[in-house]
């Protein structure tokens, strides 16, 4: 066995606390986290900056996502395995570890601040390292994702600097999103058990097409992460709800499928759009 593929060293690191430890830093890397997370930044910090963040999460793990259905490589043995969430997913890349460098990589590039960058080095090393302390990936599966990410940020940095953005209008915008779904949909490697998410295809337009510059009405710090919170809540409660309503759904039929992309596409604009319309008719928000 090479060193890539050799996670026997972990078991002599393994004790009750560092496992409860990494498995809170692994969750960090789960959907549920992230939607939360940026949603919370969307309402309390910059609905610009997070939404740029979320349309480069959305890529990141459209990428992600192909390349484990399309090489299907194998995770370590169960043995090692501590983390159930994954299921039937695939080893290489890592999805953990290439979501938290274009997270909290952009995070980073974007504010620009020496405390901000420590700490997202910080966090994607915790990440990186608790996905082969909890033994679902090896070393060939996070550096993959870290080399994956880096490449990603990369060309978003490229993207910035030639402002790509700025040449094209919002519906030129919303016609290459378009494209691009409709290409990744059209040659995902799909077999049983592992499907592209259509609900996250639809998350993408709904976040995109609802967009809104939303600026809480505070005088206190306190109020206005009071409000931030309230406005998570909301938007979790609404994430179960979707959830469970796609769940419900029978697979690989039409009407299912549209459903599922409305689904999605419902939630993000709930998220972008509802609830800001919401805090501004309550008078809370501009």
């Amino acid at each position: 066995m090479s060193l890539w593929n050799d996670l026997s060293w972990v078991e002599s690191l393994r004790t009750p606390f560092l496992t409860i430890f990494f498995e809170f830093i692994s969750s960090l890397g789960y959907p549920t986290f992230l939607i939360l997370f940026i949603s919370f930044g969307y309402f309390y910090w910059s609905p610009s900056r997070f939404s740029r963040i979320v349309m480069m999460l959305f890529i990141s793990g459209f990428i992600n996502a192909f390349f484990k259905d399309f090489f299907q490589d194998s995770r370590p043995a169960a043995e090692w395995m501590l983390d159930p969430k994954v299921g039937t997913s695939y080893g290489w890349p890592s999805g953990h570890a290439q979501i938290a460098v274009t997270l909290w990589g952009l995070l980073a590039y974007e504010l620009k601040n020496k405390w901000v960058t420590l700490g997202a080095v910080v966090l994607i090393s915790l990440i990186v390292f608790s996905r082969l302390y909890l033994g679902v990936h090896d070393f060939g599966d996070v550096v993959g994702g870290l080399v994956i990410g880096g490449l990603i940020l990369f060309i978003w940095h490229y993207a910035y600097t030639n402002e790509w953005y700025e040449r094209f209008n919002k519906k030129t915008w919303l016609f290459l999103i378009i494209i691009f779904q409709i290409v990744i949909y059209n040659l995902y490697p799909t077999h049983e058990g592992h499907e592209i998410s259509i609900w996250s295809l639809g998350a993408m337009i709904g976040w995109f097409l609802g967009f809104s510059n939303i600026n809480l009405i505070s005088h206190s710090i306190i109020r206005k992460l009071i409000m931030s919170i309230v406005a998570t809540i909301l938007v979790f409660l609404f994430l179960i709800l979707t959830t469970h309503l796609e769940n419900s759904l029978e697979d690989n039929q039409i009407s299912e499928l549209v459903w599922s992309y409305g689904l999605g596409m419902a939630f993000s604009m709930t998220v972008t759009w509802v609830i800001p319309r919401l805090f501004k008719k309550l008078r809370l928000a501009v």
